[in-house]
């Protein structure tokens, strides 16, 4: 396998995944009601997952993915024959994002486990759940290397940071993390 195989493959999976994860703070000024995942429901005090996580956002996201795997899928098309993309069918790119999504939700109710509030800042599993539930999500798919998984885990802090914090200035997120 030589590198530019490496860096599409990753970038096939990473793209929709990040897209996905970053639609849902969209709906935030939407002017319409959201509908929590969790309906309300609580495990003693505190919320399942809480507010910021929605059937909307759900949706959103999923489709997100989906419609950003088949540009993905568009510009891996127009490559040199010589670049191998993993062997993915459209409809995978919408589990990519439900797989960020799960993901999201596994670690929002951790965190809701440990008694922090929304928008508290858990520093990595944060930044990874998302990418973890969408690598689970294209392993039913199709195999891929190790290397994926490294340059996925390692390259995400980085790009979920800077997407935070532009995030937080344009008003989209309350948080810059």
């Amino acid at each position: 396998m030589i590198l530019a195989d490496i860096i599409v493959q990753t970038l096939q999976i990473l793209i929709p995944a990040y897209i996905a994860n970053g639609s849902p703070p969209f709906l935030i000024r939407m002017p319409f009601k959201k509908h929590p995942l969790d309906f309300g429901l609580k495990i003693g005090k505190n919320r399942v997952f809480g507010d910021g996580k929605t059937i909307e956002g759900l949706i959103l996201a999923s489709i997100m993915g989906y419609l950003m795997g088949l540009l993905v899928t568009y510009f891996i098309s127009i490559l040199p024959s010589t670049i191998t993309a993993l062997s993915l069918p459209p409809l995978s790119y919408l589990f990519i994002g439900l797989g960020a999504m799960i993901g999201d939700l596994i670690g929002s109710f951790y965190k809701r486990r440990m008694g922090l509030p929304r928008g508290a800042n858990m520093g990595l599993l944060d930044m990874e759940d998302f990418i973890i539930g969408s690598l689970i999500a294209v392993r039913f798919y199709t195999p891929y290397s190790w290397y994926i998984v490294i340059i996925a885990l390692v390259l995400t802090p980085i790009v979920h940071r800077a997407a935070n914090i532009i995030g937080y200035k344009i008003g989209v997120k309350r948080e810059p993390w």
